[in-house]
């Protein structure tokens, strides 16, 4: 009999959407029995091309969900996610007078990229330091070199065209797997885009938030989808800021939902999970604020795969 081929679908989501997706992660490896760090295809976008670069490294769930936590590491020596930091500040930096990438304005009013897409571009273009996130992936996939797993795509957007750019994907762009864990977590107005071989690229969660369709193409005959900015349970908003925050959720879990369902009309099962009212009600409407991790981290616990309403 056939192995069935797995794949492990993780999206973008900030600083808490990564803490909330690791606990996803645990709580989901567990429920299901098998060893993540095994699935066949890996695909991250911005948060979770971090998580995604670390299974395909080795790293296993337990690890990631301490380092995610804020806990550190219950093994014999220290880990290289003690070691290492892979932050952003909790504010956007001071303001530039450079965009991100006016140049998505075209292709937007062409309507060939999402209105969310091309306004993207428009936002200052960021200036954190990303140090630690190079730091980070070095530590388990080191210098100039790719995950040697078979199949890891990290997305990111491609300034110019305002097209996803799946990363690592046969053909694609060749470079370092930590330039291109800063190139899909390249969050407009945060972080810098980044340049290789004559391209800049930014976060792929600006044209989707998982990038699940790209499965399609593959043999995989399973899917498990981790969506932090996706929830069909937001609760009543309390705030302007909470307004747009989930005005923005409801564009991308439409998003999500279509790409699910083409997954699942192409024979693939999916199973999917999202934060539900109680994880957006200790999330708040700033996805960067780190200081809120822990605690973002242990609802998770408590609220994802503890049920089957959360599983398809």
């Amino acid at each position: 009999m056939a192995k069935k081929k797995r794949a492990i679908v993780v999206g973008c989501g900030g600083a808490l959407g990564g803490a909330w997706a690791a606990a996803a992660l645990l709580n989901a490896e567990n429920k299901l029995a098998w060893d993540f760090r095994s699935a066949d295809v890996l695909i991250g976008t911005s948060a979770g091309a971090v998580l995604v670069s670390l299974l395909s490294a080795g790293v296993s769930v337990d690890e990631i969900a301490h380092w995610q936590s804020c806990i550190k590491s219950n093994k014999t020596g220290q880990s290289a996610l003690d070691e290492n930091a892979a932050t952003v500040p909790v504010f956007p930096p001071t303001p530039t007078f450079e965009f991100t990438a006016a140049g998505l304005i075209k292709p937007m009013l062409k309507r060939q990229i999402s209105l969310i897409t091309g306004l993207s571009g428009l936002l200052p273009k960021g200036s954190s330091d990303m140090k630690g996130f190079t730091e980070l992936i070095d530590a388990v996939v080191p210098g100039q070199q790719w995950t040697r797993h078979p199949a890891t795509w990290l997305m990111a957007v491609d300034t110019a065209s305002g097209q996803r750019v799946a990363l690592g994907y046969p053909g694609g762009p060749d470079m370092p797997m930590s330039k291109a864990v800063r190139a899909s977590y390249a969050v407009p107005g945060w972080c810098p885009p980044v340049e290789h071989a004559g391209r800049t690229y930014i976060d792929g969660g600006v044209a989707s938030p998982t990038s699940a369709d790209l499965l399609i193409s593959t043999d995989v005959s399973e899917a498990l989808v981790i969506a932090p900015m996706a929830s069909t349970d937001i609760g009543t908003p309390k705030s302007l800021a909470q307004c747009a925050e989930r005005l923005l959720r409801l564009n991308m879990t439409r998003i999500v939902e279509r790409e699910v369902k083409q997954l699942e009309a192409a024979g693939i099962r999916v199973r999917k999970l999202y934060p539900n009212r109680d994880d957006l009600a200790v999330m708040g409407h700033n996805l960067m604020d780190k200081t809120k991790k822990a605690e973002v981290f242990e609802m998770a616990r408590k609220t994802t795969g503890k049920t089957t309403s959360g599983w398809r």
